[in-house]
């Protein structure tokens, strides 16, 4: 046998040692790359699962903000109609304090009823006079329009009916 080569033979191999080192290299980085890719995946499905769950929050607080408005609203809208109720029984108190006030001692007054633009007083008088010049008067002052109907009763005196309104042109300028 005939050797021509001071060595002896080696195998040969496909990949030199360089190559199987640069393929593992490369085998490795893929995995690694792979690696972040299905990380960045999983991150971005958590990110997205959260910011759907955060716009349902948000939709859910702007419905609750929504709700907090309108009761703030109708409780606002009760606040000044009490209001508006409390200054209008302090007018209504003070207006029969005055009425009350006006009506003279020899009148008794058995009723009184007050109407959205009226005022009725039923009562006894000793005279149409005392009653015309005592309180009809003062009524027509106020309301504009008096009138009254008067019964005779047996003591002498007289039972009365007395409606006072109140003039057109002043209720349209209350409203």
């Amino acid at each position: 046998m005939m050797h021509y080569s001071f060595t002896a033979a080696r195998p040969k191999q496909i990949f030199s040692k360089i190559v199987k080192i640069w393929w593992f290299y490369i085998f490795v980085s893929l995995v690694v790359m792979l690696g972040f890719s299905f990380n960045l995946d999983l991150q971005t499905q958590e990110h997205n699962r959260k910011t759907q769950e955060m716009l349902k929050r948000q939709a859910f607080y702007q419905d609750q903000i929504a709700k907090i408005n309108q009761d703030r609203e109708r409780l606002e809208y009760e606040l000044q109609m009490t209001k508006n109720s409390e200054i209008n029984n302090i007018v209504i108190k003070s207006a029969i304090d005055n009425l009350l006030s006006l009506i003279p001692d020899q009148i008794t007054i058995n009723l009184i009823e007050i109407q959205k633009d009226a005022l009725i007083i039923r009562g006894n008088t000793p005279s149409k006079e005392v009653f015309r010049y005592l309180l009809q008067d003062p009524l027509k002052a106020i309301f504009g329009e008096s009138r009254v109907n008067f019964y005779m009763l047996s003591n002498g005196g007289y039972e009365f009916v007395s409606e006072s309104k109140v003039e057109q042109f002043l209720t349209g300028s209350m409203n």
